[in-house]
Formats: C-alpha cells, sequence, structure tokens
C-alpha cells in the first residue's frame, strides 16, 4: 500500500506469502491468496488418493487381525488381549480416516434444524449455550459450517472452564441471524478462528460480522428454499 511502511507492509504478508532470507516476502514465487489457505484450514487435506490408499492399507490390517484373532482365540489370552486392542483400535482409525475422506469431497448442501446444527458445534468445543433461536431448517454444507460455528463459539465464549454463551436469533423471509453475546477476554487464536469460520459461512452464501463495540458476533445463514 502506498504510504505504508517497509515493516507494516512485511507483516501485512506474513498472512499469505513466504519470506527470502532478509525477513522480505519472496519475489521468485507467486504470492498465494487467502482461499486456498482457509480451505486448507477448514477441511485438512483434499488429497483423494491418499486417502483410498490408507483405507485399502488399513482394511488388510484388519483382516489379518481377524485372522489372527481367530488362531489365538484358544491360545495366550496376552496374546489375545494384545490382537483384540489392536483391531480396535484399527476400527477407530478407520473410522476418523471415513470422516476425513467425506471432508474431501465437494460441499454439498443438506438440510438440518439450526438447533440442531448449533447443538452439534457447540459440543465440538464445549460450550453451553443459552438462550432462543426460532425453530427453522436452514440448508447449508454440513460438515463445513458446523465447524465454522464451532471455532464462533468458541471465540465468542471467550476463555475458561465451564463456559456459557447467549444465543439469540430473527428471521426475514429467507435468512436467519443470530446474535452471539462476545465476552472481553478472547482466545489469542480468535483471530484466525474467525478468518477460517468467515469463509466457510460466506462460501454457503452467508455472513458473519462483528459489532463495532465488541460485544456481539453476528450470522446470517441462508434459511432452507422448501
Amino acid at each position: 500500500m502506498a504510504g505504508e511502511s517497509p515493516k507494516a507492509a512485511r507483516s501485512s504478508a506474513l498472512g499469505t506469502e513466504h519470506l527470502d532470507d532478509t525477513g522480505a516476502p519472496c519475489a521468485h514465487h507467486t504470492p498465494v491468496s487467502s482461499a486456498p489457505l482457509l480451505q486448507l484450514a477448514l477441511i485438512g487435506t483434499r488429497a483423494v488418493a491418499f486417502h483410498h490408499d490408507c483405507a485399502s492399507k488399513l482394511q488388510g490390517i484388519l483382516m489379518a487381525l481377524e485372522e489372527l484373532g481367530e488362531l489365538t482365540a484358544a491360545g495366550d489370552p496376552d496374546i489375545l488381549r494384545a490382537v483384540e486392542s489392536a483391531t480396535e483400535a484399527s476400527r477407530e482409525l478407520n473410522a476418523l480416516l471415513n470422516t476425513s475422506r467425506a471432508l474431501t469431497k465437494p460441499p454439498m448442501k443438506a438440510t438440518i434444524a439450526i438447533g440442531e446444527l448449533l447443538s452439534n458445534a457447540a459440543s465440538r468445543v464445549a460450550v453451553t449455550l443459552r438462550g432462543a433461536v426460532p425453530d427453522v431448517l436452514v440448508g447449508v454444507a454440513i460438515p463445513a459450517v458446523t465447524q465454522a460455528l464451532a471455532l464462533l463459539i468458541d471465540v465468542a465464549a471467550g476463555t475458561g472452564r465451564s463456559r456459557t454463551l447467549q444465543i439469540t436469533g430473527s428471521l426475514t423471509e429467507d435468512e436467519l441471524e443470530l446474535a452471539l453475546s462476545s465476552e472481553r477476554a478472547q482466545p489469542s487464536n480468535a483471530r484466525e478462528a474467525l478468518a477460517i469460520a468467515s469463509f466457510a459461512i460466506a462460501r454457503d452464501g452467508g455472513r458473519l460480522w462483528c459489532a463495532t463495540n465488541g460485544e456481539h458476533v453476528y450470522v446470517r445463514l441462508r434459511r432452507d428454499a422448501r
């Protein structure tokens, strides 16, 4: 920017550019835009082939463990316990992998009650929601928006234990607006979390913004068209 000091210009570039050995933005590579970075932060790797390869290997391990279990069923109890533990751990890993694979797919909108969406998001960050929101359906990419709302709730609820958050909602013909009370003591990652949440919500046709006095954070989501 015109009139911006070298130090300020350098700081503003840190979020989207890597640096050279002088601490300035590298001039040899094209700067990356923030959108791919936020996409990666939201859903993790999009390497579908990697997930498929891992899933195939994991299925092979589970089959081998099942055969070992049959062979050791009447054998040493320590070996049997080890096989059972390995099988359970492999099944848990397979469940996590399947969730991760689902998140690499292009976002598909589905219908969900706003109360259920908020409840799922709040449970991820151990925050209890207070207040009332309209009993309506929204049409969103559920995994991404759930994570976005979890990040938002986590920031708004501030720091500390046994956190609660006041939330209210109002309706227009095609949108739902949520108002979340915002605590003064914000977590250290608030800026990054809100950037990711804002990106995900905007990608779904919604909007996230903060009150200038810092007392509330607002979200608008599209209501289900049906």
